[in-house]
């Protein structure tokens, strides 16, 4: 991306092999008018629906095929396009809280509000204006804090901890060869109990199983893109051999890495 927001139709063509599952290091905000096809998201397959909307995070695996007639509008846009720090916050906890893409799903007067913000955020592009990268962002801020409250009326999900919330930023950022809770205690500035009775709390796993299950997630993601191989991948990861991965993958999942990585591709040609 050049421009740190861009709007699009679903249907424009990409820079890169759309037809293939692919990761990018942006959010895309889809909205789709009409429905029809298949939008498997980080090993989820949602039915494309009409009047709906699904955000996909950078990093995420992402396959769209749409069905005939299948239309909308696509927003892309850097983490940099957000300044509000609240809006940072609510859009990294509500990628750890499990909730899914979906923002609304047949529902016309979401869709009418949304499509308001959008035409306004595109038009901003068009714009001569020395200030209409500014206005996109305001625009983008408030469409994304709508859409969120779109969503809470269906599922609420309070605020993190502030202390649970900085110990999955730090697992975010140093997860790739730091399995050890001791790391993040250091760094969280925080009693192992406490970590340990917010971590129960709030995603019902130990410290530890949330690491590893960060670490299993971005495994599934670099085997089901097929571009390293397992070795690379062990490495990449933090593991010291090849072999000290396949063990954890097998014990974590009960499958080896290579049986996971056709099951994940046989997903994503469904």
């Amino acid at each position: 991306m050049i421009d740190p927001i861009q709007v699009h139709r679903i249907d424009h063509k990409n820079h890169y092999d759309y037809t293939q599952q692919h990761r990018h290091s942006y959010f895309e905000i889809m909205f789709f008018l009409h429905g029809g096809g298949k939008n498997l998201i980080d090993f989820v397959d949602y039915e494309v629906k009409s009047n709906a909307c699904y955000l996909i995070y950078p990093g995420q695996i992402h396959l769209l095929n749409r069905a005939p007639g299948s239309h909308g509008y696509v927003i892309q846009f850097q983490i940099s396009a957000i300044a509000s720090l609240p809006l940072q916050r609510l859009l990294q906890e509500q990628a750890w809280s499990g909730l899914g893409a979906v923002f609304f799903e047949e529902h016309e007067p979401s869709m009418h509000n949304a499509m308001q913000i959008v035409e306004l955020i595109g038009g901003c592009a068009q714009s001569k204006s020395l200030y209409r990268r500014e206005s996109q962002q305001h625009l983008l801020q408030a469409l994304l804090f709508d859409l969120f409250s779109v969503r809470s009326t269906k599922t609420e999900v309070k605020p993190l901890d502030f202390d649970f919330y900085l110990f999955l930023q730090l697992i975010d950022v140093h997860f790739k060869g730091n399995q050890n809770v001791g790391f993040y205690l250091e760094r969280l500035h925080i009693s192992e109990k406490k970590l340990a009775v917010l971590s129960q709390k709030y995603l019902g796993l130990s410290p530890l199983q949330i690491i590893h299950q960060r670490i299993l997630l971005e495994a599934k993601r670099l085997l089901v893109t097929g571009q390293q191989p397992h070795k690379e991948i062990a490495y990449d990861l933090g593991f010291d051999s090849p072999g000290s991965f396949s063990a954890f993958m097998k014990k974590k999942t009960g499958h080896t890495a290579s049986e996971i990585q056709v099951q994940m591709t046989e997903i994503h040609k469904q």
